[in-house]
């Protein structure tokens, strides 16, 4: 009797090892409960990614601090870009560290991440090809192509298994005004109009990185109002503490310094109905990015999300 159950317990104990392996890394398995996903951490040429089960993926282009003497160096005559810099975006990659952690801290889920760790004096991780690298850089430009085969990968990835959702690239900014800017790809004179303004010519919708959510929303917004009205992510973002435009009370930058939103932001993002997940850029201020306020932002950047998220897309969060 007991060789039987000792035989009984090895077949059991066999056949819950090789079901579980049969689980593929980087993959969720809703009937088994979501303890099951098993992330996946991979780093490639100084590109890190980490693989998701939420609807948004953080990209973080330009927080590397990595050199490589083997690599060619940006300059303005081998790089023709008409914006061309090499400043690094101190601090981001902390921060999105500490979002990240929070995320999960949150909802036991992850949100995917496409981290650069190399320094922007080598490659523009947010530039078209041909103003990210240097000219016949082949080294670079495989750097380059990586970070954005990964950010494919994950934008997929979450049209795949939600529908819709978010990317936000993620940027830290040295103007003088300490709030956070939010790019929707509607430039500072864009938004210097009024609501009617705005809705009355559509190119403005047209190229608005949101355009998903401004056509399909639970709650019916219209375009200004997820733009910059009362249940826009900027409003929601300065009720939590975060000093930001635009938002209901600060609907636009005025004369002030403002990035709109760059080529990973219009290249991934819902912009002319080319997806159905929304991009939204965000450039946080040195205040934010500090050690002393890191986690703080992170904490209200994630209750900022999750309740703009719950408020407008059809999703189970």
């Amino acid at each position: 009797m007991k060789r039987l159950l000792y035989v009984l317990l090895i077949f059991l104990f066999t056949y819950s090892c090789s079901s579980s392996s049969k689980d593929e890394p980087g993959k969720f398995y809703p009937n088994k409960g979501e303890n099951v996903f098993k992330r996946e951490i991979t780093t490639k040429k100084y590109i890190e990614y980490r693989t998701g089960n939420y609807p948004v993926v953080f990209t973080v282009p330009h927080g590397g601090t990595l050199t490589d003497n083997g690599l060619i160096v940006r300059t303005e005559s081998n790089c023709p870009d008409p914006d061309f810099t090499t400043a690094t975006d101190t601090y981001t990659i902390e921060l999105a560290d500490l979002i990240d952690s929070v995320f999960y801290a949150r909802t036991g889920k992850y949100p995917y991440m496409v981290i650069g760790k190399i320094r922007r004096k080598y490659v523009d991780l947010n530039r078209a090809p041909n103003y990210a690298v240097p000219i016949s850089a082949t080294q670079n430009k495989e750097i380059y192509t990586i970070f954005h085969n990964y950010a494919r990968t994950a934008v997929a990835a979450v049209k795949t298994t939600f529908g819709s959702g978010l990317i936000i690239d993620l940027h830290g900014h040295g103007h003088a005004k300490k709030e956070i800017e939010i790019g929707y790809l509607l430039s500072k004179s864009d938004l210097n109009l009024t609501d009617e303004q705005l809705a009355a010519d559509s190119k403005y919708l047209q190229k608005c990185s949101i355009l998903n959510l401004v056509k399909n929303n639970k709650s019916m917004s219209g375009f200004a109002s997820l733009i910059r009205g009362e249940y826009s992510l900027g409003s929601i973002m300065k009720r939590h503490g975060l000093e930001c435009v635009p938002n209901s009370s600060n609907i636009s930058p005025g004369s002030t310094p403002y990035f709109s939103g760059g080529y990973n932001t219009k290249t991934y993002s819902s912009a002319n109905g080319a997806s159905t997940i929304d991009g939204i850029q965000l450039e946080f201020d040195s205040v934010n990015r500090k050690a002393e306020n890191r986690k703080n932002t992170a904490i209200n950047l994630y209750n900022s999300l999750e309740e703009f998220m719950n408020k407008h897309y059809n999703l189970s969060l």
